[in-house]
């Protein structure tokens, strides 16, 4: 029983991981950059 929750839960849970952080990752280099100034200087 606790080689079944250490090889499945375990590397399930990292899988996940390691997608979420890949989807992320991703999401985050799509995301358009402000080519405009954030504040007018005077």
């Amino acid at each position: 029983m606790a080689n079944l929750i250490k090889s499945s839960f375990v590397w399930q849970f990292v899988a996940g991981f390691a997608l979420g952080a890949i989807g992320l990752a991703a999401a985050h280099a799509e995301t358009p950059r402000q080519s405009a100034p954030t504040h007018v200087a005077r």
